[in-house]
């Protein structure tokens, strides 16, 4: 049914693949899934898609979705002809199952770059710069340093202590590792029944040191309502999808 999709993947040993995670639940989203919430007329995932599409390093796109979900993300790559996408693969219950999921189906490649599809305002030359650290440094991931004053709040919702912001960052996605890093930390991680909140926890656990490379504050991820309003500004500024 979804001939249009068995692309030859790129012959060159050096293949960059991208893992697109989409399976959320959504759950502060009004019941709504934000992966096909509307931005100025397009899907947030079409935004998030037609960057890794535009980025020169990217060789494949993989698309983990919730199984009701799958048929729509196929719409999605036909309509806004994402030539890179290999394959839609339904996810597990949390996005730590996901990814490993996406990994598999990336097969051999050299360089696994995992995002959020979510965070459909990155930049292409973000995705290069961390693709480049990842490829120098074995593993990378972009962010931001904080800019908020940060604030230590105990149970009883007083303030305990100021904290020094000095070297805290905001890490988003991508983040992107060789493929060997990747796999042997999520192996890690399911042997040992690991859970963490992104892929450079893994990693860490594993015994690597993660790059960071400087991005942009307005790679946010829509987890909200509000967060749509946000992102629509973005898209704006930047005239994409003009």
């Amino acid at each position: 049914m979804f001939d249009f999709l068995k692309k030859k993947k790129p012959d060159k040993k050096s293949r960059v693949a991208a893992i697109i995670t989409a399976a959320g639940s959504s759950t502060r989203m009004n019941g709504v899934n934000k992966q096909f919430s509307d931005i100025l007329g397009a899907p947030v995932l079409a935004y998030t898609l037609r960057a890794f599409e535009a980025t020169p390093c990217i060789d494949e796109i993989i698309v983990t979705a919730r199984e009701e979900d799958i048929l729509l993300v196929y719409d999605i790559i036909r309509e806004y002809d994402i030539s890179k996408a290999s394959s839609v693969v339904t996810g597990g219950d949390t996005r730590q199952k996901s990814v490993k999921i996406g990994i598999d189906a990336a097969g051999e490649c050299h360089i696994i770059a995992i995002h959020d599809g979510a965070r459909p305002c990155i930049l292409p030359e973000h995705i290069e710069l961390a693709v480049s650290a990842a490829e120098r440094y074995g593993a990378a991931a972009v962010g931001c340093p904080v800019a908020d004053t940060l604030k230590l709040v105990g149970e009883n919702s007083f303030i305990a202590t100021t904290l020094d912001r000095k070297g805290i960052w905001h890490i988003q996605t991508p983040q992107v590792f060789k493929s060997g890093i990747i796999k042997a930390a999520h192996d890690n991680a399911q042997s040992e029944g690991i859970e963490a909140t992104d892929d450079c926890a893994l990693v860490e656990r594993a015994g690597y040191q993660v790059y960071v490379v400087l991005g942009d504050s307005g790679n946010i991820k829509i987890t909200t309502p509000q967060d749509l309003f946000i992102a629509r500004g973005i898209i704006e500024s930047r005239g994409d999808f003009k």
